[in-house]
């Protein structure tokens, strides 16, 4: 790609990319050197990563810890019924290969942690969130400000999305939100549901302010709130927080083994999940939350029991969990951030 002529570049696959004034024949070929992370395969990573491989950029890794299930259909557009059951990132790649098979696309099956991210963002330019848990997006912010990597935050809910673009400089994600929620605090699509044009919007603009992060050119700093029911958009300031724990005091928190959940496979295939020791939920707001979409709860002070997905879930007041039914770790955390919000 980098050794094409403009004239061939106008007679390519990006043709009536090359001719947009803003992106032209230099533009494609920087997109074809560039490299681009995306964490997640989910409506947003599928969407996205779509929408980059068409557009040129060189290599593109995908990692994500989940398999494809029925209801992912709805929005998550590079699967179909025959993928389900399927790993999501090598399931994605191989599809991808076929749309554009002139750029690398890597695969990585794969819980993202605190002992891993900073291997697996080595040597990329820029990193986008396509993640569903704010602990991730926290981890992706701390490692992404410690290396100076750009890094675009994204969120869908609902009928509602935000993108946030994260540079060197800052603001970062923790001048917006400077703690994690505690547990139950948030919503999630299992929980409150998601319209499937909504992703497909929120991946559209990313894709944008990537290409726009890549080209170094007319990047958009504020926050973008869109309502694809309502069709309302909001850009809003982010300030950088003088009193910023990363970005202004560089303590990168969420990348300390005690800020990190522990996940282990138990016996009778059950697996336990023990979050860090400063978190204390509302079993009953979670309870109400989860109302819909579970069944055979039981919610006290102390305790919260319910049935999903064929699993049963036991939460404990401090956050541990123990979920029967599969003895996988990569399930029973993906299952703990899906009904918790964590």
């Amino acid at each position: 790609m980098a050794n094409k002529q403009p004239e061939d570049l106008m007679s390519s696959r990006y043709s009536r990319q090359v001719v947009l004034d803003k992106i032209g024949p230099l533009g494609q070929e920087k997109l074809a050197e560039s490299k681009v992370l995306i964490i997640g395969c989910g409506a947003l990573g599928t969407n996205s990563a779509n929408l980059l491989v068409r557009a040129g950029v060189g290599v593109i890794k995908i990692v994500d810890r989940d398999i494809i299930e029925l209801n992912n259909l709805q929005r998550q557009i590079l699967f179909d019924e025959e993928d389900v059951g399927q790993a999501k990132a090598v399931t994605a790649a191989r599809k991808l290969q076929k749309i554009n098979s002139e750029i690398e696309i890597q695969y990585l099956i794969k819980d993202i942690n605190s002992r891993n991210i900073e291997e697996v963002i080595a040597g990329f330019d820029l990193v986008l969130d396509a993640t569903d848990n704010i602990p991730t997006r926290m981890l992706i912010n701390d490692v992404c400000v410690k290396h100076s990597i750009p890094w675009i935050y994204a969120g869908v809910l609902q009928t509602n999305g935000m993108v946030l673009t994260i540079l060197p400089d800052g603001p970062c994600l923790r001048c917006l939100l400077p703690e994690i929620p505690p547990p139950g605090a948030m919503q999630t699509c299992e929980t409150a549901g998601i319209l499937n044009a909504i992703p497909y919007i929120i991946a559209s603009i990313e894709s944008v302010e990537a290409i726009k992060i890549l080209l170094k050119k007319d990047i958009e700093r504020r926050l973008i709130i869109y309502d694809v029911w309502d069709h309302r958009f909001d850009l809003i300031e982010i300030e950088k927080s003088d009193n910023c724990e990363c970005c202004v005091s560089r303590d990168f928190k969420y990348l300390n083994e005690e800020n990190k959940e522990i996940v282990a496979g138990l016996c009778a295939n059950s697996v336990q999940i023990i979050p860090p020791a400063d978190r204390v939920i509302d079993l009953r707001k979670i309870a109400v939350n989860l109302e819909k979409s579970v069944s055979n709860m039981i919610a006290t002070e102390f305790i919260l029991k319910f049935r999903a997905e064929g699993k049963d879930f036991t939460i404990f007041k401090d956050g541990r969990a123990i979920i029967k039914g599969t003895g996988d770790e990569g399930v029973g955390k993906a299952l703990y951030s899906r009904y918790l919000g964590l």
